[in-house]
């Protein structure tokens, strides 16, 4: 017979072709010919595709896949994403999962009569509406568990003490999407994730990186499974299921000179910095990546990572400003600061320091600031433990950036909640001055960090005999509008 269309082949063998099956070619194909068009290639008067199908017979093929095959159709065309929503597929598969049937005997009449009652009563509602309800129904089933394991909370840092514990049980991960100037994405999983009691700190290898002049944005997401039900089986390590995604963060990568500043680096790699908390880490021969690291804080990482959409960030709900000025002479107080520097792998120092005040003398130039250890106070004086270093692994090499870290800072109010907190990578510097202490000889540095809410400034001197730095001051600086938004205060 004839082939339609001109093409060569079988109109079965081009459905075969395109969905990728390996079906029987040798059965007659019902095509025929009405004549030639203008340009002399035969006409066919009927091509029969799978989308040709009456409704009935798809929405019985459609009723064999699984969960995430079924997804997936009903991204092909519009055609198969009726089929893939349809109520009737969806209702069978929520009476899976989840019991909705009694059980009680019916005679075979009645039980009849009631399935062809119910088919009715499911198709009158919207198109998709079981499958909505499957969805909630399954995001909605560790919320219970999730809200036992965030109710412990920390009395030293003011945060839930299991979230590791809460992120393993969602499933969360957090993927990396790299997007170029002409909109070509490449998605990157996660390598690893070290978790510490205030942030999370994620890396990211890979052995083929997109060019750095080329990317035009980096968004982070946090991805959790859509169906924890759903069982598909395991291709190199990942599953092959449903995810959602929640914007975490996004950079912009249009001038990375301008918009990062240099951490530090050794021979082999450089590390830029971009706000908030994210390490490009660059190769010194070509700036080419090699690898990126982020430092997020736990505060509503949760929720972040998992309430956000794909375009837009989570937005907490509007604080209600609590009035702390007891004393309208004396200032602000009853605070508590958390302090923590890391590399993730590794803790340096970790220290808690409660009953912080401020007097309104120090609030000067928009900012408030709160001393946290005073360099005149040598008890209050805190050690770190070693070295500040950073480490870096790609797939083949790995190395370390020394006088750098992570910075974790959790400020809290006088009802212990969250006031500010801070993750993100920071450097020492050198710093000059004129005043001589006795007890401290050895050369003086510093940690400045800033962010459009407040500062800090931490003041470390290193001896060399006990090979180890002492922190002498540490100061935190918070902008007044943040005060005032908080407290209900008119600094």
């Amino acid at each position: 017979m004839a082939t339609g269309g001109g093409w060569g082949q079988r109109p079965g063998q081009r459905m075969a072709i395109r969905f990728g099956y390996d079906w029987n070619l040798s059965l007659p194909s019902r095509t025929f010919h009405l004549g030639r068009t203008k340009g002399g290639k035969l006409r066919s008067a009927n091509i029969i595709t799978i989308e040709s199908l009456p409704w009935e017979v798809l929405q019985q093929i459609f009723s064999y896949l699984d969960i995430s095959s079924l997804l997936c159709a009903g991204c092909v065309s519009k055609s198969f994403y009726q089929v893939a929503n349809d109520n009737l597929i969806w209702r069978r598969i929520y009476c899976r999962y989840f019991a909705c049937k009694s059980n009680a005997w019916k005679p075979r009449g009645v039980a009849i009569a009631t399935e062809k009652l119910s088919r009715i009563t499911i198709q009158d509602c919207p198109t998709g509406f079981w499958k909505k309800e499957y969805i909630s129904k399954c995001a909605g089933l560790g919320t219970k568990r999730v809200g036992q394991l965030l109710k412990s909370i920390n009395r030293y840092t003011g945060l839930p003490s299991k979230y590791k514990e809460t992120v393993k049980a969602l499933g969360i991960t957090w993927i990396i999407v790299l997007r170029e100037r002409n909109g070509i994405e490449h998605v990157k999983e996660q390598s690893k994730a070290y978790f510490n009691d205030t942030s999370a700190t994620l890396c990211w290898n890979s052995t083929v990186w997109p060019s750095l002049t080329s990317l035009k944005a980096l968004y982070v997401y946090g991805v959790t499974p859509l169906f924890h039900l759903s069982k598909t089986p395991a291709i190199n390590g990942s599953f092959l299921r449903p995810r959602r995604r929640s914007l975490l963060a996004e950079y912009d990568l249009t001038n990375l000179e301008k918009l990062s500043t240099y951490v530090g680096g050794d021979k082999l790699i450089k590390l830029q910095c971009l706000y908030p908390g994210m390490l490009l880490g660059c190769w010194q021969e070509d700036g080419e990546l090699a690898v990126i690291i982020a430092s997020f804080h736990c505060h509503q990482l949760i929720e972040k990572s998992t309430f956000g959409s794909v375009t837009c960030q989570y937005s907490p709900p509007p604080h209600e400003p609590v009035l702390d000025d007891i004393d309208p002479e004396y200032g602000l107080h009853g605070y508590h600061c958390h302090i923590a520097l890391h590399n993730g792998k590794s803790c340096f120092m970790s220290g808690s320091f409660h009953n912080i005040i401020c007097r309104k003398e120090f609030i000067q130039n928009g900012f408030l600031q709160i001393t946290v250890i005073s360099s005149n106070k040598e008890s209050q004086h805190s050690t770190i433990s070693g070295n500040l270093y950073l480490p870096w692994n790609t797939e083949s090499l790995k190395g370390s950036i020394q006088h750098c870290c992570l910075m974790d800072v959790t400020v809290l109010d006088e009802a212990e909640k969250p006031f500010w907190s801070v993750s993100s990578p920071v450097a020492l510097h050198s710093v000059s001055t004129s005043t001589i202490r006795y007890s401290y000889l050895g050369e003086r540095q510093a940690i400045d960090y800033e962010d459009p809410e407040g500062k800090v400034h931490i003041e470390l001197m290193w001896l060399e005999e006990e090979q180890q730095y002492y922190i002498v001051n540490l100061v935190l600086y918070f902008i007044v509008k943040k005060i005032n938004a908080w407290f209900a205060t008119n600094y």
